[in-house]
């Protein structure tokens, strides 16, 4: 097993991964030094509504978007473990199976928001730092002082905008990655 320094954390939906979800990777390993980021696709999110597309979609598209980057790696663990996808469960995999010195959660701000309410929050934050990227939020409450923040752009991108616009027939190239939007394409997703 390769040790790795410092390894990011970078849970969500992927319904479907979009340009923003790698830059905000991108940046976390330039600031944080990062030796790899893991894309780590919930079965079923706690706070969100249910995925649109199937596990096993989200699984290939976030698989496609991260090739080109040697540093980012997708993790199957959510999917496999099945039901709700807490991160403390994801985390204490991480601990036990990946070899490494330092472990970053990466979370957006309305995430970071409303932390306390995640299950074992405060475990959470005794297991790894917790870092997060500005977004366009409704209502700021204030994001914990420990919370590392990373410093990446605001892309008024989001996996239900491009939803929206494919089910509306409009295009959505330049705001996924090419081979996810002939995933999208050829599997008919979002129609």
């Amino acid at each position: 097993m390769e040790f790795l320094e410092k390894v990011g954390i970078f849970g969500g939906t992927f319904d479907p991964p979009h340009i923003g979800h790698l830059v905000m990777a991108r940046r976390a390993v330039e600031q944080l030094e990062l030796k790899k980021v893991f894309f780590v696709p919930a079965n079923i999110p706690p706070h969100k509504n249910l995925p649109i597309a199937s596990a096993e979609h989200r699984l290939n598209m976030i698989r496609l978007a991260v090739i080109p980057h040697k540093d980012f790696e997708v993790s199957t663990c959510e999917i496999e473990r099945g039901g709700i996808s807490y991160t403390i469960d994801t985390i204490r995999f991480f601990l036990d199976n990946v070899w490494a010195k330092e472990f970053y959660l990466l979370i957006g701000e309305d995430s970071a928001i409303h932390f306390s309410s995640w299950k074992e929050s405060e475990e959470i934050k005794k297991l790894v730092k917790i870092c997060w990227f500005p977004r366009i939020c409704e209502g700021k409450n204030p994001i914990p002082p420990e919370f590392i923040k990373i410093d990446a752009e605001i892309l008024d991108i989001s996996s239900s905008r491009i939803r929206k616009l494919i089910k509306e027939g409009k295009s959505v190239k330049y705001l996924v990655p090419e081979p996810v939007l002939e995933y999208i394409k050829i599997n008919k997703l979002y129609i």
